[in-house]
């Protein structure tokens, strides 16, 4: 090889040496792009799961506040039916309804509640036997909602108990 020639190689990039170059930045770019993509989604689950959390909790007290007004407004309602609850602004009280209402068009609340039986010497609550509860309801409330998984449900498992004798 010639000085020349030798003086060329260091002068300047090869096109091979610039398509590798640009390549990898490329790749890099595109890989970059889809973490972001991910990471911004999976922000995204995350507010949609503590709304749901949230709604549970709101559900939880709206038991208690029906409970509170009156004791029929448990005692009245069918085991193992899902209700919906919503608030009522004419009233200002927490009612229930077989009717579906999707919170902010996105979440399904329900709660169903069920019968509650206690051991008759010890006054345990049991799951199968004993002597029916007429002053305590099991009740779960439950939020589904969809998501780029499918349908997610959060639900929370509860018992109200007649304390007021109304």
């Amino acid at each position: 090889m010639n000085k020349k020639n030798t003086n060329l190689l260091h002068k300047g990039f090869s096109l091979v040496e610039v398509l590798v170059g640009s390549s990898i930045i490329c790749l890099s770019l595109i890989f970059i792009i889809n973490l972001e993509t991910g990471i911004s989604k999976l922000g995204f689950s995350s507010v949609a799961r503590v709304q749901a959390g949230m709604l549970t909790e709101e559900g939880s007290a709206a038991i208690i506040n029906l409970r509170n007004v009156s004791w029929q407004n448990i005692a009245l309602l069918e085991n193992n039916v899902p209700y919906r609850l919503f608030w009522d602004q004419t009233d200002g009280l927490w009612k229930t309804t077989s009717y579906a209402n999707l919170i902010d068009g996105k979440f399904d609340r329900t709660v169903t509640f069920y019968p509650v039986s206690r051991d008759a010497s010890t006054f345990d609550i049991v799951s199968s036997g004993g002597v029916f509860d007429v002053g305590t309801r099991k009740f779960v409330v439950s939020v589904t909602w969809n998501d780029d998984n499918g349908t997610t449900t959060k639900s929370v498992t509860s018992y109200v108990h007649n304390v007021f004798n109304k």
